[in-house]
């Protein structure tokens, strides 16, 4: 089905006709037909495992489509590969950004050119920084980037995001896709990629974003399309396919009645309830005297700026960042924890922000859900693949795990349905304490509300202590049952979640109310 075009729409940059592509029984995409016009922002919407990413793949030569073709200004193409489309103007910038940690920022940005001159030396390298400065400025992107000189492996999330969407505006695209590209940033590092968004639709070039974060999407975007279990289901102006029509289609009927069903239930009785996880003047390399608890049958929300050092508390936790001073009780018992395998053993789970570090890639889905408990499924050093397979089938079956079998490789699977198989490995071990590192990121509101009524029986129905770290201010108002704020890595609010969001991003700027 073609979609219906839109009133004064631009000419198609890139179009879709017929695409189709299968995994084994797994439809991605069935008859898929768009269009992408130049001079405009598309938003492309659609729940984990519509679609999206793989239509993205197809239109970018990462996968070749099993029927259709795509149109580039008017001809036929077929790209055989990444480097093919980007030559011919087509680029995307990924959800997980593909850098290479030993390079500087520098060398990430022209890393094609690296590739295409196999006598690439350390002076023309050393040419790339003055360069890489040179491109920031023009772009007034300076400011968001270390020393382009700096090593890859030393950037946070948010800075690792921020190269690669440079290294692709350094392309000088006539199609740009960006897959969930904010996802890491701050509220104003995400208005100045927008404006460079505005600037370049201003240009002539298409534009598609991929965003879960619909209001966002909105504030920009000329144009929408939604998919829908791989099939096209609507396209046309925000003004006609607003938002709440937008959630309508991506969810179907379904879906749509889980999440009007799911409301924020707050835990009664939780003051008297068991500590499971006490901190008291924790201190480390960006952070210091923090003092929290967590008890059992309780949600914790940690909000914050990015940067606040959020993530650093969690980590030195669970033993991966040294500390300072300070004591952690675990049950009432003070411990020492010296790692992630000690934590493990204590009853702390652990699942990090960035899913490229905790997916084991060229695994399966059932491998990828016990990883941490084989051990505990065999007898003397043996693993009964029958119970492994068994143990892995009942875990994916209880998070909602949307994947052919669990014999399918795991990058077969959407973002979402990752994210799932991620918070059953941590749940495997059966925890009494869960820590989750913004734990919805890129996920569809479809999978956001699975997510969240799964926390909500985890800890109010089974009494798991659930302390989960989020920039989203609207997840830590819809889920915690209470709300610790970080600034600068101090704690600056510590206070059930029963005042709205005023007074938790008041504690994150470092204002007052009013």
């Amino acid at each position: 089905m073609k979609p219906t075009q839109v009133d004064d729409v631009k000419p198609a940059a890139l179009a879709a006709a017929g695409l189709a592509k299968s995994f084994g029984a797994v439809k991605a995409l069935r008859d898929v037909s768009l269009e992408f016009p130049a001079g405009q922002v598309t938003g492309l919407l659609g729940e984990n495992g519509a679609g999206k990413s793989t239509l993205i793949r197809l239109c970018s030569g990462q996968m070749q489509p099993d029927r259709g073709h795509l149109t580039l200004n008017g001809e036929q193409v077929s790209f055989g590969s990444p480097l093919e489309a980007i030559a011919a103007g087509v680029v995307v910038v990924n959800q997980e950004p593909l850098l290479i940690s030993e390079l500087t920022i520098a060398d990430n940005l022209f890393l094609y050119d690296l590739g295409e001159r196999p006598a690439y030396g350390l002076a023309r390298r050393g040419e790339n920084v003055h360069k890489a400065r040179e491109l920031l400025d023009r772009l007034q992107m300076a400011d968001y980037l270390p020393d382009p000189a700096t090593l890859c492996r030393d950037l946070s999330a948010a800075s690792r995001q921020m190269v690669d969407i440079v290294r692709a505006l350094s392309r000088q695209p006539k199609v740009l896709f960006l897959d969930e590209p904010n996802s890491s940033l701050t509220h104003e590092e995400s208005e100045r990629l927008f404006a460079v968004m505005r600037k370049l639709r201003d240009e002539g070039v298409a534009v598609v974003l991929v965003s879960h974060r619909l209001a966002e999407v909105y504030s920009i975007v000329d144009n929408v399309i939604v998919l829908r279990d791989g099939t096209f289901v609507a396209a046309g102006p925000p003004d006609e396919i607003d938002q709440k029509r937008a959630v309508a289609l991506m969810a179907g009927e379904k879906k749509r009645a889980v999440v009007a069903e799911v409301v924020a239930e707050r835990a009664e009785g939780i003051e008297t309830a068991e500590v499971a996880l006490q901190v008291t003047g924790l201190t480390g390399e960006g952070f210091t005297d923090i003092d929290f608890n967590v008890r059992r049958g309780e949600i914790i929300g940690m909000a914050g700026l990015v940067g606040a050092g959020r993530t650093e508390i969690a980590e030195a936790v669970i033993g991966l960042r040294p500390v300072d001073r300070g004591q952690i009780t675990v049950g009432g018992r003070t411990v020492r924890i010296s790692g992630p395998g000690r934590a493990q053993r204590l009853g702390i789970a652990y699942v990090a922000e960035e899913r490229r570090t905790e997916v084991f890639h060229a695994q399966s889905v059932g491998y990828n859900i016990t990883a941490r408990i084989l051990s505990t499924l065999g007898h003397l050093g043996w693993v009964s693949g029958r119970r492994a397979t068994a143990t892995a089938r009942d875990l994916a079956r209880r998070f909602g795990v949307k994947a052919a079998s669990t014999e399918a490789p795991i990058t077969s699977l959407s973002g979402g349905n990752q994210q799932k198989v991620l918070l059953a490995r941590a749940l495997a071990a059966k925890p009494k304490v869960l820590i989750l590192d913004e734990p919805t990121r890129g996920v569809d509101v479809g999978t956001k509300a699975e997510i969240y009524a799964t926390l909500r029986e985890l800890a109010h129905g089974e009494g798991l202590a659930v302390w989960f770290i989020s920039s989203e201010l609207e997840e830590v108002v819809e889920l915690a049952d209470r709300v610790v704020v970080i600034r600068q890595g101090r704690v600056t609010r510590d206070a059930p979640n029963n005042a709205g969001p005023n007074p938790i991003v008041a504690a994150a700027m470092g204002a007052t109310e009013g």
